[in-house]
């Protein structure tokens, strides 16, 4: 089996050139302004991006009007772009399908036969997707599960609990860390339905920071953290203006191929959130 690069948690191969551990976009190509993506994986096969929430990765309904990550890529390949030459990439092939409003790990393949292999094992179980979630509890639960199966709404953009035509997935929270009222939750899933993470945490009892589609979780703001804070006149952002569930990492479990774990760091605004909490959530104020 040949050696593969791979780059983890920000720490990149040497295979890897040291001036692309980027890939960028110009403005007005996924926004008003320039985008760029981290790097987080470079293999013969594939390649993966740490995704931000709020953007699209394939066409849907629910993603009209939402810039596609997906696109702009194919548009840069065809205009030959340096960044993804480098990479050898000989076709677009998205593994799986992440929703537009969460963000983490995104991977293509750059093969057709990788294509193959990447999508057997996504619909074989043979990935574990690993998301963080802050959220909120009235339960003192370390670990809950949820097996309920899901299907789309036949009159709007969200999913719902159906056992007549729901489709069957399941996911484990584990809890990992207390952030003042809050809990930061590890999910595990093989099966990354479209809202899986999310509905399954809202039937848990579990309101993730930013959802307001399956439960109320509103976001946090400094003023009700921080006891000495004083408004300046100004209206006031949250802390984080995201949502707070990220694709952490995806594993792979494929006979005759030993991949290595594929790790994306949460985006910079949830890290200075926990780190506001864990300083000032004690005395948060709801």
């Amino acid at each position: 089996m040949s050696s593969r690069a791979s780059a983890t948690g920000g720490s990149f191969s040497s295979r890897m050139s040291d001036s692309t551990p980027f890939i960028s976009f110009p403005e007005r190509y996924l926004g008003e302004r320039p985008a760029k993506f981290l790097l987080l994986v470079d293999d013969p096969g594939y390649f993966a991006i740490n995704k931000p929430a709020g953007l699209a990765c394939f066409q849907h309904d629910w993603n009209q009007g939402k810039p596609d990550i997906s696109m702009a890529l194919r548009r840069e390949l065809l205009n030959e772009k340096p960044q993804l030459k480098k990479l050898g990439i000989e076709g677009l092939f998205r593994a799986y399908k992440l929703d537009a409003e969460l963000s983490g790990v995104l991977l293509y393949a750059k093969k057709p036969e990788w294509e193959e292999i990447l999508k057997n094992a996504a619909g074989s179980s043979q990935l574990t997707f690993r998301f963080h979630l802050l959220a909120s509890s009235e339960g003192q639960e370390q670990s809950l599960d949820c097996g309920l199966p899901i299907a789309f709404h036949a009159n709007g953009k969200r999913m719902v609990i159906s056992h007549r035509t729901g489709k069957k997935c399941h996911t484990r929270f584990r809890f990992l860390r207390a952030y003042g009222s809050y809990g930061l939750w590890e999910a595990e899933t093989h099966d990354l339905r479209p809202h899986q993470i999310r509905i399954h945490a809202a039937e848990l009892g579990l309101k993730i920071v930013g959802e307001n589609l399956y439960a109320r979780g509103d976001r946090i703001y400094l003023s009700q953290i921080k006891r000495d804070y004083r408004l300046s006149g100004q209206e006031e952002s949250p802390i984080y203006d995201g949502f707070c569930l990220h694709l952490i990492s995806v594993e792979f479990d494929i006979q005759e191929e030993e991949l290595p774990p594929i790790q994306a760091p949460l985006p910079k605004g949830f890290q200075t959130l926990l780190k506001a909490l864990d300083r000032h959530g004690r005395s948060m104020r709801h």
